[in-house]
Formats: C-alpha cells, structure tokens, sequence
C-alpha cells in the first residue's frame, strides 16, 4: 500500500462536508466546482470518503496540506449550509426512502395479473399436451380458474382464504420493508445540520487512532501494513492513513470545532 500525499480532498470532503464561495482552493487543487460539489455531496448522502483525483492534489507541498485543508473545509461547510444542498439533500431522502409493502386490495390485484397471466400460459401448453400430463395440465388450469374467480369475488367463500395465503407471503416482505426503514432513518436524518453531525462523527471516529508511523512491508509489488490487524481495516481507513499526519491533524480539528458549533 503506496502511502502518497494527497487525499487531504478525500478527508475533508467526505468527512467534513460542504461547501461554496469562492473557488480559490478549487483552482489550487485543479478541480471544478461541479465535480467537486458533486464528490461532495456524494460522500455526504452515502458516508464514503471518495474524492476527484488530480496532479495537483498528488503533489500538493508538505507544510502547506493544512492550509488547504482549513480551506477546503471552509468551502465544503459554506455549500453544506446553503439552501441548494438542503433542497438537493431532501429530494435525495425522499428517492431513498423504501416503499411500503402493498396493502390488501393491491396484492389481490397483483395476484389477480399473476394467476390470468398463469391462466393464458397454461391454456397454450395444454394444446402442446396430450396422455397423463394433459389431465395434470387440466386440473392446475380447473384450480387458477377457481382461484381467479373467488379473487375477483369478495362473497365467494373461498375469498378470505386466497386472500389469507396472498398476506402471508408478504409477510416477508414486511419485516424487510421494517429493517429497510430503520436503515433509511440512520443513513437519511431528517436535517442536514443531523447529516453533518452523523458524518462528523463517523469521520472522528474512524480517524482516532490512526498510527502515522505504522510499518510498511513490501508483498507483491505493493506496500502493506506489517500489522495484520492494520492491514484489514478498511479502504476508507486506508484513505486516511495514506493523506498523511498533517492534513488529518487539520480534518479532524476542522471536524471538531465543526461538531461543537452545531446546536
């Protein structure tokens, strides 16, 4: 694993969160402010640590990373604030929440398009048939005929027993529409001012204990913590490792101070 200066961008992105203003650092770093904006509000909606990678990032000057960090979480936290990203947060949200499970009446209906639909491949087969299997093929016709009838009639009396299967195997369906909610809730609070504070936080708390002075070992042509339990931390602590004591010192004192103005 190749330790490079460069993801201060990733950090602060993705960690801290927000931006718009100037474009000073922006043109530091070689990049557009739309694609910039973008990277940013994708880490922010999906908790990554992604970033635009460009020459100028690669090669940004050792004891100037903090500066452009200060700065670029500067930028990140004015476009964070601003009604564009709420309004854009909140259409985000809404696309991301999970469906309901259908109600009783559209899971007959469904039911109903399914067994017609069984009804019109069984009719065709059956001329195709002929011995012992065409009786089979009669009798599973004779039973979706009956069923599609006693669907379609509330009074029939075998109604409330189609419709009793028909729920039951939504019920699957309904205990993951449940956790898939709890889920939306976490990744997708209300407000962007709790969006921030759940990224803040999960940037703190990933970067807490990263060890700068970590060994590296050369395996298969690239460079890998000597540490096995370093080695299986993820890419995203991974990413921060690589940016480098500097630009993390800043990412986190940036998120802190951050975190504590958020009421």
């Amino acid at each position: 694993m190749k330790r490079r200066a460069l993801t201060l961008l990733a950090i602060t992105a993705i960690t801290l969160t927000a931006f718009t203003f100037t474009d000073g650092i922006l043109k530091k770093l070689e990049l557009s402010e739309k694609e910039a904006q973008e990277a940013i509000f994708g880490n922010f909606t999906s908790g990554n640590l992604y970033f635009p990678s460009t020459r100028a990032i690669k090669n940004y000057a050792l004891g100037k990373r903090e500066e452009a960090v200060i700065e670029l979480g500067t930028y990140i936290r004015n476009y964070v604030q601003s009604p564009e990203f709420a309004q854009q947060y909140q259409q985000a949200r809404l696309e991301a929440k999970p469906q309901g499970p259908a109600g009783g009446e559209e899971l007959i209906k469904a039911r109903i398009a399914e067994v017609e639909e069984d009804i019109k491949r069984a009719e065709e087969d059956l001329k195709k048939t002929t011995g012992d299997m065409r009786k089979l093929y009669e009798l599973s016709l004779s039973q979706l005929k009956q069923e599609l009838k006693a669907l379609k009639d509330p009074k029939d009396p075998r109604h409330k027993d189609y419709l009793e299967n028909i729920e039951g195997a939504n019920e699957g369906n309904q205990d993951q529409y449940k956790m898939d909610a709890v889920e939306w809730e976490k990744n997708y609070p209300p407000t962007v001012k709790q969006l921030v504070k759940l990224r803040l936080q999960q940037f703190l708390t990933l970067t807490q204990d990263i060890d700068f002075n970590a060994k590296l070992i050369e395996k298969n042509g690239k460079k890998v913590f000597a540490d096995p339990n370093l080695e299986a931390k993820d890419a995203l602590w991974k990413r921060c490792f690589r940016a480098g004591p500097e630009a993390m010192k800043a990412a986190r004192k940036f998120a802190q101070d951050w975190m504590a103005s958020i009421k």
